[in-house]
């Protein structure tokens, strides 16, 4: 029952979830959809301040979240979609909903579940498999990933999440892959703190992110979703992306550049070949932090950063 989980700690807290509800429901608010639901705690947040008439769709791999959020939102089930799919793939997915969608979410953050859970094998410090899926039904998890990657792409993703040492933490996870001593979520910790011997807990989450990120292809995912968004978005429709590191943000902050019609082409092009494209118009000239407070109630979201923008054609 879901009560066991938020006893437990357990049940996500959605992040910066006033500004979420205050820049994406109006009046006017009929289609929404939430491409990253886990437990449903933006979802729900959302669906009490909409207008009775609004219908939300919720997208989400992980099946235990989808569970516990369509019982979290049991009142509202009668307007409520739920898929089970990767939100990379919206364009598919919302085929029938085409220039109909009038407020979107993507909050890029790993769910409370997924972490606090042990067997799930995504954190650093709790003892679990290496595994790190968001689909449990995928065949591809983190030992599988850190058992075909190369030295040379392992460090260069090392880098890439920040990691100044991924040479060398790279060479240590790998040889230590090579002697199959690389199995659980405290092996792979280990083999960090071999080579980051004191205040290792940065280096494991850049590491664990890194591995993480590319397992779920999270990067990949972000782009192709926000690539979709002319085709979904009726006019007046807004779109909400929380991030929480640079790539990610880097990634949104591009996507809307070019989506409000401006070039993100590399200084000194002789030609424009970005494929800007006039059809949003930016909320948030800065990303919007969450404040002391909230952070002092979810410290789960002390990295994020949101930014909002509108369809306007």
């Amino acid at each position: 029952m879901e009560e066991s989980f938020e006893c437990s700690g357990l049940l996500h807290i959605p992040v910066m979830v006033e500004a979420v509800v205050d820049h994406l429901i109006r009046k006017s608010t009929r289609v929404i959809v939430d491409c990253t639901f886990g437990t449903g705690g933006h979802s729900l947040e959302l669906l009490k301040r909409a207008p009775d008439s609004a219908f939300l769709i919720g997208i989400d791999l992980d099946d235990e979240a989808l569970e516990i959020g369509s019982r979290r939102l049991s009142q509202y089930m009668s307007r409520v979609l739920l898929k089970r799919a990767n939100f990379g793939e919206i364009s598919t997915i919302l085929a029938d909903y085409a220039g109909m969608v009038d407020a979107l979410l993507i909050d890029c953050g790993v769910s409370r579940l997924q972490v606090m859970k042990p067997q799930r094998g995504f954190s650093f410090d709790r003892e679990g498999p290496l595994d790190m899926r968001f689909d449990r039904s995928s065949q591809f998890d983190a030992r599988k990933f850190l058992n075909r990657v190369s030295f040379e792409e392992l460090s260069d993703l090392l880098l890439k999440f920040g990691e100044k040492r991924g040479r060398e933490i790279a060479r240590a996870i790998l040889e230590r892959g090579e002697k199959g001593a690389i199995r659980t979520t405290s092996d792979l910790a280990d083999a960090v703190k071999s080579v980051v011997r004191f205040k290792a807990a940065k280096s494991l989450a850049r590491v664990f992110l890194a591995i993480r990120a590319s397992t779920n292809r999270e990067l990949e995912n972000l782009a192709n979703a926000l690539d979709s968004l002319p085709l979904l978005m009726n006019k007046g429709g807004r779109v909400c992306v929380i991030s929480y590191h640079s790539l990610e943000d880097t990634i949104v902050k591009n996507a809307f550049k070019k989506l409000s019609g401006k070039c993100i082409c590399p200084p000194g092009s002789l030609s424009c070949t970005c494929g800007k494209v006039e059809a949003f118009r930016v909320i948030t000239k800065k990303p919007l932090k969450p404040g002391d407070d909230q952070i002092r109630r979810n410290p789960w979201a002390r990295s994020a950063k949101m930014r909002v923008m509108e369809r306007c054609d």
